[in-house]
């Protein structure tokens, strides 16, 4: 009956922001502009039919320092990040090195037998890259 529609971010540039998504395949399907000009929101379609909002308001507070690093934030109660599944971790490591997207890469295995790492998009915010495979859930 349910199935995950769309996540949405408030970004602080949001034109490097869109540049960071479309790496990973998404693209800008709609754009709009409040009429006081305090907020613009772009919304960003995947292949596969996920969808990022991206809300840019002209005067953000900054991410809190907590949400910077994945120990400090998985114990705060609220959203933690965004999973973006591929087929090959070793590819896209490779893929996201080649972008410049991070400097350095470290694969780790998750208590559920996937393989992830972590990068962050221009706003600090935690993107999770995962593979798809999983022995024990499937």
């Amino acid at each position: 009956m349910f199935d995950v529609d769309h996540v949405s971010f408030s970004v602080k540039e949001l034109d490097k922001s869109i540049e960071f998504y479309e790496v990973f395949g998404f693209e800008v399907i709609k754009r709009y502009e409040s009429d006081t000009k305090d907020l613009r929101l772009v919304l960003m379609k995947s292949k596969s039919n996920m969808y990022i909002d991206l809300f840019n308001y002209t005067n953000p507070k900054d991410i809190p320092n907590s949400a910077l690093n994945l120990e400090t934030d998985l114990p705060v109660i609220g959203t933690k990040h965004m999973g973006l599944r591929v087929k090959d971790i070793e590819a896209a490591k490779d893929f996201v090195l080649e972008k410049n997207l991070a400097t350095e890469i470290t694969i780790n295995e998750g208590r559920l037998g996937r393989k992830y790492f972590f990068v962050q998009d221009p706003n600090g915010i935690l993107i999770e890259i995962i593979e798809e495979k999983c022995q024990s859930i499937e």
